[in-house]
């Protein structure tokens, strides 16, 4: 009997030991939730990278897509719904010019071409209709507070890595002393005095014209509804209702730099998890290579890339050179100059492509998606950059020997044949991808999974609140504490300076000045009462004569006995003596 007691204890302790180490468990509830997806972007390329967040999301929850654009082939069979706001008329070659500041305009001024729009929307969706709101964030502003209408959690979404306009809405930190710009031709960390300079001239002036432009349209937006809707809702209770910000980046391709909680990074969630079988001409081509195919994508899917023309001719004539099978995807204007072992198409499924043990070498415009799929795909990449962000991404891989970077605008064919037949021929570079292939796939959760468990996280919580740094409601003097060290040096200062008033304060002088002035100007018609009250009063005439001799007076004769006083000269005097009278 004691023996079964025995054991039936010991069983009870493991029971509860096991208990204990699982205390920390997965949490696998499942949540079922109402997601907005706000894409309202004219770039097709970035409305193509949060399509497939959406479709990713539509297997375990509802979602609702709002765009401008036709939704592309590839999504028309979705399991989400797709509201489009603009009108069939308007198309993404208007809206989206190759002038980066032009393009930035329209950008900007995709909200006034919304206002037709979104009123039936937010009739159509009352407060409460959803429990998530996801924004692709590119400081369009309007789309942000346009989200706030429905009065659920926020999600960020972006297809860079974290900048200063996604720092600002959760409390990034900035760190510009070692970080360069986002706006500079170099990931580099440089530890040289006039590099970080520059850097921080470049980031504080940019910074700034974007704070203005964000100060403006808070004021003009303070006191306007745009609906019932958002009737007293301001823009800082906007953002404060921000849970969290995907990034497309990883640790791997940029800067090791922090990020609060709320900065997530899903760098590589637009690659799907299973291979899609390739078309059948493009597939053929892909055979027909003996020794391998180089595949060209320059970017500028929804119009022309209006890249020099020397550029292209360059690059046709060097890759005829190579004997090797390419795949191109044109998108120029002009008409391609053919050839047999050259396949162009306007549009190729990238990520399939690169995943064949037959390409060699990548050639891209350096963006973060293809720059991803490429380092997932252990591909060497070729960037002809023509923007400055992109030559960033670029040179920050370069220096790991995984890329190497030619001038769209500043190249000749020489370069170009030099470092493509270097990257083909010196086996260091594909070694070089393969190790960080792997840095890149080896993670804790997918890219999916990761995005999926944080959506499923807003949604059981109803929003991180607790997650929110306090660094999002600073400035940036508080953030540095440099609000503190000027107060108490300023404090400091102004002691010192005023010190003899300090201490007369202190030792009670004060007080004594204080009570003298009061007698004399509060309390002077007492003193004219009490004289007229004695004024009949007769005095000793010998007393006031002899009061009258120990006065002192001015001395109206010379003495010679009498010592002689020395007026002492200011130092304005001194300064001046010796100066003649023009």
């Amino acid at each position: 009997m004691r023996t079964r007691l025995l054991y039936c204890q010991l069983v009870l302790l493991l029971t509860v030991l096991l208990s204990r180490c699982n205390a920390f468990q997965r949490h696998t509830s499942t949540v079922h939730g109402k997601i907005l997806c706000l894409f309202a972007t004219y770039n097709l390329d970035a409305f193509r990278y949060h399509l497939r967040l959406a479709d990713f999301l539509a297997r375990y929850h509802d979602v609702t897509v709002v765009g401008v654009l036709p939704i592309p082939s590839p999504y028309q069979y979705s399991n989400f719904k797709y509201v489009r706001l603009a009108n069939t008329e308007s198309s993404p070659e208007a809206h989206d010019p190759s002038y980066r500041f032009m393009k930035l305009y329209y950008q900007w001024q995709q909200f006034a071409e919304l206002g037709r729009y979104y009123i039936g929307l937010l009739d159509a969706h009352p407060p409460g209709t959803f429990n998530l709101v996801i924004v692709a964030y590119y400081f369009n502003l309007g789309h942000l507070m346009l989200a706030g209408c429905f009065k659920a959690p926020i999600i960020l979404s972006t297809e860079t890595p974290p900048s200063f306009i996604t720092n600002w809405e959760v409390g990034n930190p900035r760190e510009e002393g070692y970080l360069t710009s986002e706006f500079a031709e170099s990931r580099l960390i440089s530890n040289s005095y006039l590099r970080r300079l520059i850097n921080m001239i470049i980031d504080k002036f940019i910074e700034g014209l974007f704070g203005v432009a964000h100060e403006i349209f808070h004021r003009l937006h303070s006191n306007s509804n745009l609906h019932f809707n958002c009737q007293n809702i301001r823009m800082d209770d906007v953002r404060r209702n921000i849970s969290l910000v995907f990034t497309n980046n990883h640790f791997s391709q940029g800067p090791i730099r922090p990020n609060v909680p709320t900065m997530v990074e899903i760098g590589g969630v637009q690659i799907p998890e299973r291979r899609i079988p390739l078309p059948q001409h493009i597939a053929d081509h892909i055979n027909k290579a003996v020794h391998g195919v180089i595949y060209i994508n320059l970017g500028k899917g929804a119009n022309c890339t209006n890249l020099p023309r020397e550029l292209l001719d360059s690059l046709h004539d060097v890759l005829v050179e190579s004997q090797r099978y390419v795949l191109w995807r044109w998108a120029d204007c002009g008409k391609p100059r053919e050839d047999s072992k050259i396949l162009y198409t306007r549009w190729m499924p990238q990520n399939d492509i690169l995943a064949q043990k037959k390409v060699k070498l990548f050639i891209t415009h350096g963006s973060m998606s293809s720059l991803g799929e490429g380092q997932y795909h252990a591909v060497p990449m070729l960037g002809v950059t023509y923007s400055s962000e992109l030559v960033g991404n670029v040179k920050f891989l370069a220096q790991f020997k995984l890329a190497e970077r030619i001038d769209a605008y500043k190249t000749n064919k020489d370069e170009i044949r030099s470092k493509l037949f270097n990257m083909l021929n010196d086996q260091s570079y594909q070694e070089r991808a393969a190790l960080y292939s792997l840095l890149y796939r080896d993670r804790q959760l997918t890219p999916r999974e990761t995005v999926l468990y944080w959506v499923n996280y807003v949604l059981r919580y109803g929003g991180t609140p607790h997650m929110r740094s306090p660094a999002a409601e600073m400035t940036q003097l508080q953030m540095l504490g440099l609000d503190l060290i000027v107060f108490t040096f300023s404090t400091i200062f102004l002691m010192w300076k005023f010190r003899g008033f300090l201490w007369n304060c202190l030792t009670g002088r004060m007080f004594g000045n204080i009570r003298k002035f009061l007698r004399r100007y509060l309390f002077g018609k007492d003193y004219e009462i009490v004289i007229e009250k004695y004024s009949n009063i007769r005095y000793d005439e010998a007393v006031v004569d002899a009061a009258r001799e120990c006065q002192i007076r001015p001395q109206t004769v010379k003495d010679p006995d009498a010592p002689r006083v020395v007026p002492v000269k200011t130092a304005r005097q001194r300064k001046f003596a010796g100066r003649r009278k023009r």
